[in-house]
């Protein structure tokens, strides 16, 4: 029998990986369907016309509604079915806000600061594209000093566990899978940043198996340089 929940993605972008792990740590039944991102599958006619209008993943399909934005997603996800409390804050409005705020801020600085450095260092050279050296240090001074950030003002410096409070949300599964995709490019976030490091690990911890599933795929694309955990093999 065909499930109500289905959800598009591709374990190479971020907020699918997200979505991945939020789902199945809350044991929502959902139908997984693959879209190769390296095919350009999300631009078909049929995939804009039958799953998502922006040509983009991730993406669900509940019976007969069609969502995209990962945001919006959670969100929708949190009201409509039986998610635990804490990773949408739906008992505390004002933790809530917190999370709305990182989601909200994420977009045009951590998002943007990991995929900027990821499609000049690693994505350019895919498509023959040459790699500036000096927007190379322009992009990594950039990503630096958001992630310093990031570990010193919304960690508190290791003072607080998770970027709500005490406890997991969707703002820490969304952050920590864009952290891991600068990985890719020979960019190790949590060098030289204890508490971002044991932030991140703290997400792995309670979000797996489906924290490894999610990312097998990508820790295989990471250069031997950068340490990633070790994850069986399917």
């Amino acid at each position: 029998m065909a499930l109500g929940l289905r959800l598009y993605y591709d374990f190479l972008s971020q907020p699918s990986r997200a979505l991945y792990i939020f789902l199945s740590t809350n044991k929502i039944p959902f139908e997984r369907c693959p879209v190769a991102l390296r095919k350009l599958e999300q631009k078909s006619p049929e995939y804009r016309k039958n799953v998502n209008r922006f040509g983009k993943v991730p993406c669900i399909v509940d019976r007969d509604f069609r969502l995209a934005e990962s945001v919006a997603i959670y969100q929708y996800v949190a009201r409509e079915y039986a998610v635990a409390p804490h990773w949408y804050a739906t008992d505390d409005s004002v933790r809530r806000a917190r999370i709305d705020e990182y989601l909200s801020w994420q977009h045009l600085n951590i998002r943007a600061d990991v995929s900027l450095y990821f499609f000049h260092v690693w994505l350019n050279p895919l498509t023959g594209k040459e790699v500036d050296a000096g927007k190379t240090e322009r992009l990594r001074q950039r990503l630096d000093a958001g992630l310093n950030f990031f570990e010193r003002e919304l960690l508190a410096g290791g003072r607080q566990p998770f970027l709500a409070g005490d406890t997991i949300s969707v703002a820490d599964l969304s952050a920590a899978c864009e952290l891991e995709q600068a990985k890719i490019a020979g960019y190790d976030p949590c060098d030289g940043r204890p508490a971002l490091a044991a932030w991140m690990a703290a997400v792995r911890q309670q979000t797996n198996p489906f924290y490894d599933e999610a990312h097998r795929f990508l820790y295989r694309l990471v250069p031997d340089t950068i340490s990633t955990p070790a994850v069986p093999e399917e």
